[in-house]
């Protein structure tokens, strides 16, 4: 299986050499034409001269009369192949000393021939030798007829080694800027890939379980960011192990607390006389107390359970929602008298609203629980409920110790214990908070030290009918 860098590094390099391959075949053409164009103008150019030399000093005579009379001045400054031909395509003169008995009827010759002064150029290859001329052709005029052919010849063999020596130099600097761009290229991958395999081979690590060392990080680029990623994700891995530990120590103790104290009565009661129903009554009671507090504690981990598992459902009902916290209110009648804590409920006009009625009665009854928990005795809780175009608010606020800026982040977190000796085993908002996920809402926490805390749920109108 090829690797990463050998991917990166030919890519790179087929890309590099098929654009040098186009570049170069575009030099050679534009090249190439640029010098037979070159050349057809300088043929052109000296053939105009002949011809308007001759048919303005020489077209008094006939064509073979001139020949005749060896008037070769209009065309013996050239360097090109001169032939005179006439109207059938007979050569009459050639500059070369060779008459060749052949017609020349080419499409220059009958172009010249029918009067054209265009000068057409056209490009023939000798079947002999494979050489290449380029050949242009003018009439000459007896008065104002055409009466003969002026045609000029160059070999292209010149020109065409000087593009072969051109497109020898292309193609060795083509190799030589692939060759350097191979290299450029082995270097980027290399750089690429470092940082990459340490990516890598942190991941490896983590996946054998190895959070503690993090991937080092020596770019800012998307690599770069993939190692913070992991790292951050190592970093949460470890914080949630931790917390969950924390929880495990925190809920054996929790645990262990009641069932010590079921122990210790059963004990008691079993070695004691029965006939004394007052302290049977009174164990009994705290029995029936510490059962009640493990049963709540159970259903609780039970809900946690679902919460991280994603099975928590809703059965929704519509209800009266001031009615309903009303009635919250009252069945923690008993723990506010006994503290204390006087509540203020206010209610502003607030919709029916479609809910799973026990799943925010666990909400509200926790959320309540933790202000009564947190609040001093003979302070006040107040509940508020109000709605606007989009949600309907419920605010419960205490007057307590608070939270502190540094735990305020975290208390919805999962396993999460805060530092305050009432502080329970972290579980309660993070399943208050995923309750109300899923009815859509929002739960907000704001708090200050000393100065108390507001909890915020937010329930779309969406929801109420």
């Amino acid at each position: 299986m090829k690797s990463l860098k050998t991917k990166i590094s030919s890519s790179n390099i087929i890309v590099i050499a098929i654009t040098i391959f186009i570049v170069q075949i575009m030099v050679y053409i534009a090249i190439k034409g640029y010098y037979y164009s070159n050349l057809e103008d300088t043929i052109y150019g000296q053939i105009k001269v002949s011809s308007d030399f001759y048919n303005t000093y020489l077209s008094s005579n006939t064509v073979k009369e001139n020949i005749f009379n060896d008037n070769d001045t209009f065309w013996s400054n050239t360097d090109c192949r001169v032939q005179i031909i006439d109207l059938e395509g007979n050569v009459m003169m050639d500059s070369s000393g060779y008459i060749s008995k052949d017609r020349i009827l080419t499409q220059e010759v009958k172009a010249a021939a029918s009067g054209d002064t265009r000068g057409e150029a056209n490009i023939y290859q000798n079947e002999n030798n494979n050489e290449k001329i380029i050949c242009v052709a003018y009439p000459l005029f007896f008065d104002t007829d055409v009466d003969g052919i002026l045609r000029f010849s160059a070999s292209t063999e010149g020109i065409d080694k000087s593009i072969r020596e051109i497109l020898f130099i292309i193609i060795l600097l083509g190799i030589l800027v692939i060759s350097i761009s191979s290299t450029i290229s082995l270097f980027i991958s290399n750089s690429i890939m470092k940082p990459l395999k340490l990516v890598s081979v942190g991941a490896e690590k983590m996946a054998k379980g190895n959070f503690k060392e993090s991937i080092p990080n020596y770019s800012k680029d998307e690599i770069g960011s993939l190692a913070d990623t992991l790292n951050y994700m190592s970093e949460e891995i470890l914080k949630n192990e931790r917390l969950k530990n924390e929880f495990i120590s925190s809920v054996s103790h929790e645990l262990r607390t009641p069932l010590t104290s079921i122990k210790g009565w059963a004990i008691v009661l079993e070695s004691s006389d029965l006939e004394d129903k007052e302290e049977v009554r009174e164990g009994l009671k705290i029995i029936e107390s510490e059962v009640e507090r493990l049963t709540y504690l159970v259903e609780e981990l039970l809900d946690f359970s679902k919460l991280i598992s994603g099975k928590i459902t809703l059965r929704k009902e519509v209800i009266s929602i001031g009615e309903f916290t009303q009635d919250i209110l009252r069945q923690l009648e008993p723990k506010l008298l006994s503290r204390g804590i006087e509540v203020r409920f206010e209610e502003l006009q607030v919709k029916p609203i479609e809910v799973d009625k026990n799943r925010m009665k666990q909400v509200l009854i926790n959320i309540l629980d933790n202000a009564i928990k947190f609040s001093p005795n003979d302070s006040k809780i107040v509940v508020k409920l109000v709605e606007d175009e989009k949600y309907l608010t419920i605010s419960i606020k205490d007057y307590g110790y608070g939270i502190s800026k540094d735990e305020l982040p975290h208390v919805k977190e999962k396993f999460y214990k805060g530092r305050n000796i009432n502080a329970s085993n972290g579980i309660g908002l993070s399943i208050c908070e995923e309750i109300i996920t899923q009815h859509g809402g929002i739960l907000k926490i704001d708090s200050e030290l000393q100065k108390g805390t507001e909890v915020i749920i937010m329930l779309p109108r969406g929801d109420m009918r």
